[in-house]
């Protein structure tokens, strides 16, 4: 039989252990409150950001979309400094937000530049005694860097919130900057497809105003019986000199608009200069074959395209790490066939769909759209390839017409 005396020491201790597991849960509930609450103002941000973000459709939202991007960055990371700079490819302007104690941050990133443009992946830098946490984004136009003060990069880099966070901002930031310049190239696609579509209507009232001429004459030969000679001469020339000079407006109109009669494939040239300056800014080889007849496209297929090529061209780079991708486009009378290769690392289908699915599910998305068929291949170590067949819907709907 256990004495009292004997039971009452077990007791305390137990007891106190148990006030000092509360005590622990408490603290750890504390820690996942306070977790929880970091995880919900960083969704707010992002989404606040994400919503901003769509209303950003030219050069001229540049200043604003650094200035945004980096604000929400200070939000997200819960630091009191960071720093957003891009600089366009071809001329050199450079769109830079300041939120650091460093007036001559932009001068310390320029003279450090040729170290830190080729790295891939996040890094740690020092600018004026300050630890900045950074990364390099790139896109077909633009190229810059991302970077938020940070005490303690260990803590800040094994915490996944914060460096999944990170990294999706920087994601962010690049795939807004190629919709600006996509949006840009859209529009030049669709002056283009404009220009044709008026130089086209004019063509086609030719015939019209050649038939109203030749009326004129042969009213002109029914009045000629009752008008003097001379009278005649001068309607004859009346005539004559307006329909050449009808002509002449109509050919220089026609061959101005159009871009078709100059002999240029807008948008096979915009296709070419994409990949060109992508794969010089990337410094890798991108071996391209474009063929077919590109009026057999219709513009939102065009449009479709640009995005395809744009999103699988990233893709190889940012995940495949690859360094030569070989593109072949053939615009059919029935169909659009286009392919995609790289000799990157390869990637594991299921588990890129899942973490970093976003440019897949975008590509799969236009091309269901187009009632077209997608598919791809990769091995580890080997490369992917990207296979892709969308119907001419507007050569469809022309046989329809016909037949």
């Amino acid at each position: 039989m256990i004495k009292s005396s004997e039971l009452t020491p077990k007791l305390d201790s137990k007891a106190t252990l148990l006030n000092e597991q509360q005590e622990e849960l408490l603290i750890e509930n504390k820690k996942l409150a306070e977790t929880n609450r970091k995880y919900q103002d960083t969704l707010e941000n992002i989404m606040s950001l994400y919503r901003k973000l769509y209303s950003f459709s030219s050069h001229k939202s540049l200043e604003r979309l650094v200035e945004e991007i980096t604000i929400t960055l200070i939000k997200c990371m819960q630091e009191n400094a960071a720093f957003f700079w891009v600089i366009d490819y071809h001329s050199q302007i450079s769109y830079f937000s300041n939120k650091t104690s460093n007036a001559n941050l932009e001068n310390d990133l320029r003279n450090d530049w040729h170290h830190i443009h080729g790295k891939k992946e996040s890094f740690i830098s020092t600018y004026n005694q300050e630890y900045f946490w950074m990364k390099i984004i790139r896109n077909s136009q633009h190229v810059g860097v991302l970077g938020v003060k940070v005490s303690d990069f260990e803590e800040v880099k094994n915490s996944i919130i914060l460096n999944r966070t990170f990294e999706f901002l920087a994601e962010l930031s690049e795939m807004t900057l190629e919709r600006i310049h996509m949006n840009q190239i859209m529009d030049q696609m669709l002056i283009v497809e404009e220009q044709n579509r008026i130089a086209n209507e004019i063509h086609d009232s030719v015939s019209q105003r050649l038939f109203g001429i030749v009326y004129s004459l042969h009213s002109l030969r029914v009045k000629s019986r009752s008008i003097t000679t001379e009278e005649l001469d001068q309607e004859y020339q009346f005539l004559s000199q307006t329909a050449n000079t009808t002509m002449k407006e109509l050919r220089a109109s026609i061959y101005k608009l159009s871009s078709v009669k100059k002999g240029n494939k807008a948008f096979f040239v915009i296709l070419e200069d994409y990949l060109t300056e992508y794969a010089k800014l990337h410094d890798i080889k991108i071996d391209y074959q474009l063929s077919g007849d590109e009026s057999l496209l219709t513009q939102k297929i065009k449009n479709g395209l640009y995005r395809i090529i744009c999103e699988a061209c990233g893709n190889a780079v940012r995940h495949g790490e690859c360094t030569v991708i070989v593109l072949t486009l053939a615009a059919l009378e029935d169909k659009i066939i286009v392919e995609i290769e790289d000799n990157g690392i390869g990637i594991h289908l299921h588990n890129h769909e899942k973490e970093n699915g976003i440019g897949l599910m975008n590509m799969r998305s236009i091309i269901s759209s187009f009632s077209g068929s997608f598919s791809i291949d990769s091995l580890q170590g080997v490369g992917t390839k990207i296979q892709i067949e969308i119907p001419n819907v507007k050569m469809l709907k022309k046989q329809e017409v016909l037949g």
